[in-house]
């Protein structure tokens, strides 16, 4: 049997609903304690959820790319739990309108979130993650960063920015778990 202390921690981004719900609603069923972000109320629902099936979970309502207010969700969880094990960059907005109708705010817009937003999220995770000497660090990207289709320029560009910053969080994963200081492995 697993100690408390030993039960793994995720933080899962845009888990008020769709894929981000499913996932943590799957790791909860799984033991995990989960960190339900999302900025809207379905984030204290799909905690209350997880609480209902007898898992471990708390919603932390705020925007990914609040760069005040995401360290402070990690902090909390934390400060909770001890740990973060896992973070799910899963937060996304998609706005269809062809590029020569789409506002620049709203290009800024898809860009801030789907690819800034995990990029906050993982710069406030990576440092616990270095020091537990464990973490992982997950993206969820689409096909339409190799496939867009027609006026979802900004949503290509994102996706396809979120899989140039997965790929070197992952290289530079790779260094940290070759280099020790202490003779443990690194491995995020």
């Amino acid at each position: 049997m697993q100690a408390e202390s030993d039960r793994r921690v995720a933080i899962v981004t845009g888990a008020g609903n769709g894929l981000g719900k499913a996932y943590a609603i799957a790791l909860a069923r799984r033991g995990v304690r989960v960190v339900v972000n999302d900025l809207g109320s379905e984030a204290e629902a799909v905690a209350e959820e997880i609480g209902r099936f007898g898992g471990e979970a708390f919603a932390a309502r705020c925007s990914v790319t609040d760069e005040q207010a995401v360290p402070a969700m990690v902090a909390d969880a934390i400060g909770r739990w001890g740990r973060i094990d896992v973070l799910i960059n899963n937060a996304g907005i998609l706005r269809s309108r062809g590029f020569a109708r789409t506002e620049l705010a709203d290009f800024k817009a898809l860009v801030d979130v789907n690819l800034i937003g995990a990029a906050v999220c993982s710069h406030a995770v990576w440092e616990q993650m270095r020091a537990q000497g464990h973490g992982r660090i997950l993206m969820t990207t689409s096909e339409g960063a190799l496939y867009p289709t027609p006026g979802a320029a900004g949503y290509a560009a994102a996706k396809l920015g979120l899989v140039g910053l997965m790929n070197s969080l992952s290289a530079e994963g790779a260094k940290l778990s070759a280099v020790s200081t202490n003779g443990t492995d690194l491995r995020l």
